[in-house]
């Protein structure tokens, strides 16, 4: 989730919860500081867990309707979170997953996920995508 300004925009525009996902202590203070600052408390959820780890998305007891993903640009196991949402049926029929990627970065993605659009901004590469289930 970072310091949370993708999750924190979207509760600004109507979204009625957001569950941010992140394990960095650094970055953890300053997106609790966030909410804080926002007032936000209770329209957010906070996993400090390593979204890598094998459990930490059966931590989930929701369907989402929007699941952002912005994992380090190096990051090579985007299969693994695709597959996992896939099979742990996190996105909600209708909802979308949008990846922000770095332009270059070539990326395996696995046959469950439907990709719908990919735009390139500055160095950035979001796709937009769901799953195939």
């Amino acid at each position: 989730s970072g310091v949370g300004s993708f999750g924190l925009e979207c509760l600004s525009r109507g979204a009625k919860n957001v569950t941010f996902l992140e394990n960095y202590t650094e970055v953890l203070n300053i997106l609790k500081k966030n909410i804080a600052s926002l007032n936000q408390q209770n329209q957010t959820k906070i996993i400090e867990k390593d979204i890598f780890s094998e459990n930490t998305l059966k931590l989930l007891n929701d369907k989402f309707d929007i699941i952002f993903m912005d994992p380090p640009y190096k990051e090579k196991k985007l299969s693994f979170l695709l597959n996992t949402i896939t099979k742990l049926e996190l996105l909600n029929t209708g909802g979308i997953i949008i990846i922000h990627r770095h332009r270059k970065e070539v990326d395996d993605l696995p046959k469950e996920f439907n990709l719908i659009l990919e735009k390139n901004y500055g160095i950035s590469r979001i796709m937009f995508g769901n799953t195939l289930t």
